[in-house]
């Protein structure tokens, strides 16, 4: 590997929260709600599946691509789920897909994406599309680790030693977001570390301690940014959302070396978010908000 390769790769093909807004006001930042593409180690790991999935599907299927991939949902909500029943390589027998996601009320992620496909709510069950699939629930402190040559993760309930060619994915169960929570994932390949944390809610002058700590050195972080600190205040404490002032104090608190800020909120276009952006960028230097088809190499 030279000094220019990246050990890991992130693309953003979903950073809007609650449901899609597409239209000219959303053009720059984009209107597809969560889903993010991570490539390390030689796998290929996908990060919710809202409608910025769904775009990532045809290029998967444009360029033939038979690579297994891990399915990581944050939670069961329909903007973090929905673009699946669009995914067009679920509807391909060469395709295999370990799937993982949170328990719930509901009993877990195959019955949440049961009720998701199966009719009358989808034409096509989830267990009729096409693909090879496994399902797992995951709970908090939880790690999935491929060993090298290993196509297949294994599932860890607890700790586990690892080495630095492996591809950890960490989770921590973030409990402030109505009504189950959502689990955050920390991504770590040859000494650097991903976490993508949407749907939590910290201080505005505390941040997120939990969270702080689980993303301790991040490379990058990727943390829910919805609401202007003022209807924040005024409307939406409780809602398991957070403001870009909370990421920045997680990231600060964190010390991680980037910010992204994710999940934004759909009635913003993009004059609000470059505003939000720009405030951001004062109180953190190094921080972004996530653009959908966006890149980052993390070398």
């Amino acid at each position: 590997m030279t000094e220019t390769e990246a050990i890991m790769e992130v693309t953003f093909h979903g950073v809007r929260g609650s449901y899609p807004t597409p239209g000219r006001s959303t053009l720059a930042y984009g209107g597809n709600t969560s889903s993010q593409e991570v490539r390390v180690g030689g796998r290929l790991l996908i990060l919710d599946a809202g409608t910025g999935v769904i775009k990532l599907g045809r290029r998967l299927v444009r360029d033939k691509s038979t690579l297994p991939m891990a399915m990581f949902f944050s939670h069961n909500h329909h903007d973090h789920t929905s673009g699946l029943l669009y995914f067009r390589p679920a509807y391909f027998r060469t395709t295999t897909a370990y799937i993982y996601g949170p328990v719930d009320a509901g009993g877990g992620i195959l019955a949440a994406l049961n009720d998701l496909s199966n009719p009358p709510a989808h034409p096509v069950a989830l267990a009729n599309m096409g693909m090879n699939f496994t399902c797992d629930n995951l709970e908090d402190g939880m790690v999935a680790r491929w060993s090298p040559g290993k196509k297949a993760p294994t599932l860890h309930g607890g700790k586990v030693r690892t080495s630095p060619e492996d591809v950890v994915v960490r989770i921590l169960h973030n409990p402030r977001h109505p009504v189950d929570g959502a689990l955050n994932f920390r991504i770590e390949h040859r000494g650097r570390a991903y976490v993508y944390a949407t749907d939590v809610e910290g201080d505005e002058a505390l941040g997120d301690p939990l969270l702080a700590a689980f993303a301790k050195g991040a490379d990058l972080l990727a943390h829910d940014g919805q609401y202007q600190s003022r209807e924040y205040a005024q409307l939406r404490r409780g809602w398991g959302h957070s403001t870009p002032r909370m990421a920045v104090k997680t990231a600060l608190m964190a010390g991680v070396g980037r910010l992204a800020v994710i999940h934004h909120e759909p009635r913003y276009g993009d004059r609000i978010l470059a505003r939000m952006e720009k405030a951001t960028r004062k109180l953190f230097r190094n921080s972004f908000f996530a653009k959908e088809g966006q890149r980052v190499r993390i070398v």
